[in-house]
């Protein structure tokens, strides 16, 4: 409309001024407060975008929802992200084969979100914020990760000093309580590329634009226009020509055209479609996006050659080499890092099925990988996701028996003395074999004695029953076990005894119920007295033991991840016992095969030789020389992996890119920054960016002038020895070792929400205090009362806390910086303590729990329990009391605040309490192992003590042993808030100086118990 009243008004003159000009004419009748400001700006075209930019036109990003209003940013997200997040990762062992029940991170890393989505929200973290962040939620047996949260980067700040604090346990933004997170429970990704929100801003916000400007034509499909006097026809006035031009709107609203008389011409000015849609400004758009992202513009839906064909095969190989390499790679190294996988494994995604052609191809391929030895039946069923056909394995021919030499017994090689040095048996076991009995139900085991025929039959493994093993439990998948063909082969012994063999299977069958067994009994005393002993019902349990071979294995149990469920497993023997139970020697043998699944060392099968002389002496020459020399490779083998690291690394999660040499400020050589020029304008104008570089310049005056001293030092004391220079050699000083007062930790404020300070300013939180009326029943015709709502304030005033501490010069000359830090620390911790003892003030005090209690409550609302026991004189502290009083609160707990606590903390006394309470038979109530028909679990070693699942913290700062103090606070964590502001630290040289240098620090701290009624305490007394 300006364009058009400016081509009409041309001859009218000047048009007079609206109404709301007129009236802000004269400066002097509008007050100096309200009048506008006027202010000139230039920015970067870039960042002058307009109106697609709700981010602020500073931004010198774009956010994920704009990109992703993109639909060429979201078609490259979907491709990279979409494609590499659905692709397999999986777990190599060091031997290149892969692991699908050890190392289960990769196949399920967060435990309500399927695989595909977390990797795919991972990855698109690589491509639009450069990094992705993983926190542990769990570790498996093994000490490496198994459960993740995958962080939104919104929600990770990492400060200055590499410490990484996180807002949210659910990966999305959720608050701005920072919570500080120690290395060891995140997993940073870092991403090979700049973030596509920073190095894309400019083109993405071009293609914004474009869209709106493409979004402006199609929403008004008629042709821009003006309209001109009719020749002959004289200029209407401004006002008519407005009236003109409304009506003509209005026209257009109700119909395509309108008309207009002859008094005026209408000149339209046309573009064509292809010209109002931008097609080649956003075509263009795109391809920059396609460049941004390593994407071939066709991909994007933009053609930019004149091919007519392409191999499919050929494309999507293109498509990894030469975009999704770089970001594959990236996740591939860092999941095999020391921190995710142990040494040795590696993580590599599986591309067959992406790159998976037609069928006849993918034959002919096969075929000849079969004849090179590359692919064998399992890894083809695997490609082909198809079940693999297992071939029974045929059983091992039996050595012809040696025939012994009349009047001498036969000579029986043990397996130690086949082996090159000795080894230590555990209970004459085999380290591969797992040993398991099942306690199962007399009717449906079936055990049954023939003494006519010599057998035993039953239930040998009941499939789907669970049996433990050393802290480990194992369930048997029906169908599971497999012997080889041959039944005889499995043998009967006495309690896991393979040298009281006394029977053979004669039937072996796996039924719907579990593995039915049927054993001959061989002939002989030993054999009698079995047969006797099973016939009486003492020795009437089986117990079985099992191999894992190639091809062997378990996995964790789908609906009980802590349960081993057994796929396949070879069954070596079957032992009658008195109970069907775990031999212990043969758990802990069999825990560490399990785990490290190493393929066990068996002995070399001897050959059959004619037998020895009867009484030949050993050769203890050779016993000798063969045991020295299996010794001294042991120890080779065992200091050559001595430098390995051993376990899961720690590795940094906030440490960034450090830089080992930067350039000065000012060269001297005509370019750059001028030192003169800078000097002036600090001491004339005040300039801080020229302050600034003049202070860095000075120190990396002062840092090269060090480095040049300690290189002149160095060379000049080259040749010195202790001999030549002991009187220049000082008394040895170390401070590195210096030995600091025990650090006492913050346990109350690190459970409790968290906010930060800038200044000293009071501030008010509005709190809900009642309502009346808000909802009730309707009455047809009648309008409801209006409610009644309450709402009260909680003033937060924040207090400061200081520290001064005085050197003299001669120490601080004399040593090193390490004094600074000596005094900073122990400053430091004085400043911890302090803020948990205004918390714990809050907590037990008048705003807290404190006060008399009206019942059940105290005069802030809180709820305060009391509870009596034990002795002093006897040195009891009533324990069990406490402990009961305490679940009474947690039952009550719900009842009053209306959600569940998420901690209890623990007085000295409540701690000794609980470490000491017994039941009626002297069994602790709290055990640290074992713990059956308790209430809870507890250790005073590590200090961890679980009422009902909830920990409770022993908590140094709630050292009041008064009849009021409270020796357990509960409470959730959102009810109770602490804030403080960044420790600052001073040195102060001059104020003392020279004699004296002034070290202190200063920060502002702030409690608050918003809900008191979320608060509940114990008051415990001890007796007499």
């Amino acid at each position: 409309m300006g364009l058009l009243r400016d081509i009409f008004t041309w001859g009218a003159g000047p048009a007079p001024a609206p109404e709301r000009v007129r009236a802000q004419a004269d400066p002097a009748e509008t007050p100096r407060w309200a009048r506008p400001l006027n202010f000139q700006l230039d920015i970067p075209p870039e960042m002058a975008a307009g109106g697609p930019l709700s981010d602020g036109l500073l931004s010198t990003r774009v956010s994920r929802r704009m990109a992703m209003s993109v639909p060429a940013v979201k078609r490259a997200r979907d491709l990279i992200c979409g494609t590499l997040g659905a692709l397999p990762l999986q777990t190599h062992a060091p031997t290149r084969a892969v692991v699908e029940d050890t190392y289960t991170l990769l196949l399920q890393p967060e435990p309500d979100v399927a695989r595909s989505v977390t990797m795919t929200r991972t990855i698109e973290d690589l491509l639009f914020e450069g990094v992705a962040w993983w926190r542990v939620l769990e570790f498996g047996w093994h000490g490496y990760p198994t459960k993740i949260r995958k962080l939104d980067a919104r929600t990770v700040n990492v400060q200055e000093d590499s410490k990484v604090y996180v807002s949210s346990t659910t990966g999305r933004p959720q608050g701005s309580a920072w919570e500080y997170v120690p290395d060891a429970e995140l997993i940073r990704i870092d991403a090979p590329s700049d973030p596509l929100l920073v190095a894309g801003a400019r083109a993405i916000r071009i293609a914004l634009m474009l869209d709106a400007a493409a979004s402006r034509s199609a929403s008004d499909p008629l042709p821009l226009g003006y309209f001109s006097p009719a020749d002959g026809m004289t200029d209407p006035t401004p006002d008519e020509v407005q009236e003109i031009l409304n009506e003509w709107a209005k026209a257009n609203q109700e119909r395509a055209w309108g008309y207009v008389g002859a008094a005026l011409k209408a000149n339209t000015l046309q573009w064509s479609p292809e010209q109002l849609q931008l097609a080649s400004s956003r075509d263009y758009a795109v391809l920059e996006i396609s460049r941004l992202t390593g994407l071939d513009p066709e991909d994007l839906g933009v053609s930019t050659t004149s091919r007519t064909y392409a191999n499919a095969e050929q494309r999507r190989l293109d498509l990894i080499d030469f975009t999704l390499r770089a970001y594959a790679a990236a996740i591939e190294d860092r999941m095999s890092m020391n921190d995710v996988l142990p040494r040795g494994y590696l993580a590599r995604y599986e591309y067959a099925h992406f790159l998976k052609s037609d069928t006849l191809t993918r034959m002919q391929a096969y075929k000849a990988g079969r004849e090179v030895g590359v692919y064998n039946d399992e890894r083809i069923a695997r490609l082909e996701n198809i079940p693999t056909a297992t071939v029974p394995k045929p059983p091992a021919s039996a050595l012809p028996p040696t025939p012994p030499t009349p009047g001498t017994k036969a000579q029986e090689t043990p397996v130690s003395a086949a082996l090159p040095f000795p080894t230590v048996r555990f209970a004459d076991d085999n380290p591969g074999t797992l040993t398991l009995g099942f306690a199962a139900d007399p009717a449906a085991a079936e055990f049954k004695v023939d003494s006519a025929k010599r057998t035993v039959s039953g239930t040998a493994v009941p499939w789907g029953a669970v049996a433990r093993s050393g802290g480990r439990k194992w369930k048997f998948a029906k169908g599971s076990l497999h012997w080889g063909g041959d039944a005889t082969r499995v043998k009967l012994n006495r309690d896991h005894d393979r040298y009281q063999s006394f029977g053979y299977a004669s039937t072996l069958a796996s039924t719907d119920a579990g593995l039915a067994a049927a054993f001959r009994i061989g002939r002989g005393p030993d054999g009698d007295s079995m047969l006797a002993l099973a016939e009486d019902h003492v020795y009437d349990g089986f117990s079985i033991e099992v191999d894992f071979e190639q091809g062997d294995g378990w996995e964790p149990d789908p609906t009980d991840e802590t349960v081993c469920l057994v796929y396949s497993a070879t069954l070596r023997a079957v032992a009658l016992t008195a109970m069907p139970a775990f031999d212990g020697a043969r758990v802990a043998s069999v825990a560490a095969t399990r785990e490290k699944k190493e393929p066990t060392m068996t002995a070399p099968t001897a050959e059959p030789t004619a037998p020895s002389a009867a009484g030949a002496a050993p050769d203890f020459a050779a016993f000798t020389a063969g045991l020295s020399e299996a010794i001294g490779s042991a120890v080779a083998e065992a200091f050559a992996k001595l430098p390995a690291p051993q376990g899961r690394e720690v590795i940094p999660a906030g440490q960034a890119a450090t830089v080992t040499s930067e350039p000065l400020v000012y060269q001297m050589d005509g370019h750059g920054p001028s030192m003169i020029k800078d000097a002036w304008k600090s001491r004339t104008e005040g300039d801080v960016d020229a302050r600034s570089r003049l202070e860095k310049f000075s120190l990396q005056l002062a840092d090269a002038q060090r480095r040049a001293s300690h290189q002149a030092t160095s060379a000049a004391f080259a040749g010195a020895t202790t001999a030549n220079a002991a009187a220049v050699i000082p008394p040895g000083y170390r401070p590195d070792l210096y030995v600091t007062q025990l650090l006492q930790g913050r346990p109350l404020w690190g459970s409790v929400s968290r906010g930060t300070l800038s200044d000293a300013t009071p501030f008010t939180i509005p709190a809900y205090t009642s309502s009346t009326g808000m909802a009730g029943n309707h009455t047809e015709g009648t309008n409801p009362t209006s409610g009644t709502l309450t709402i009260g304030t909680k003033t937060v005033t924040p207090n400061a806390v200081s520290g001064l501490f005085t050197i003299t010069r001669e120490i601080a000359d004399s040593s090193n910086p390490a004094i600074d830090a000596i005094a900073t620390q122990a400053m430091s911790e004085a400043y911890s303590q302090n803020a948990e003892a205004k918390l714990y003030a809050e907590l037990n005090g008048a705003n807290g729990q404190g006060g008399t209690i009206t019942t059940g409550q105290v005069p802030s609302g809180a709820w305060v329990y009391t509870s009596t026991g034990g002795s002093a004189a006897a040195g009891t502290y009533g324990g069990e009391k406490l402990l009961a009083a305490e679940r009474a609160v947690l039952a009550q707990f719900p009842f009053h605040r209306f959600a569940a606590p998420t901690v209890a903390h623990l007085s000295q006394e409540g701690t000794t309490g609980y470490a000491t309470a017994l039941d009626g038979n002297g069994r602790p109530l709290l055990p640290s192992i074992g713990a059956q028909n308790s209430a809870g679990i507890g250790n005073a070693v590590t200090q961890g003590w679980f009422v009902d699942g909830l920990p409770n913290l022993p908590t140094w700062s709630m050292s009041g042993n008064a009849a009021g103090d409270a020796d357990v606070l509960i409470f959730n964590r959102n009810d109770v808030w602490a804030w403080e502001s960044p420790l600052l630290t001073f040195r102060f040289e001059e104020r003392g100086g020279p004699a004296n240098i002034d070290l202190a620090l200063f920060g502002y701290v702030a409690v608050r118990l918003l809900r008191p009624t979320g608060l509940h305490a114990i008051r415990h007394t001890v007796g007499a």
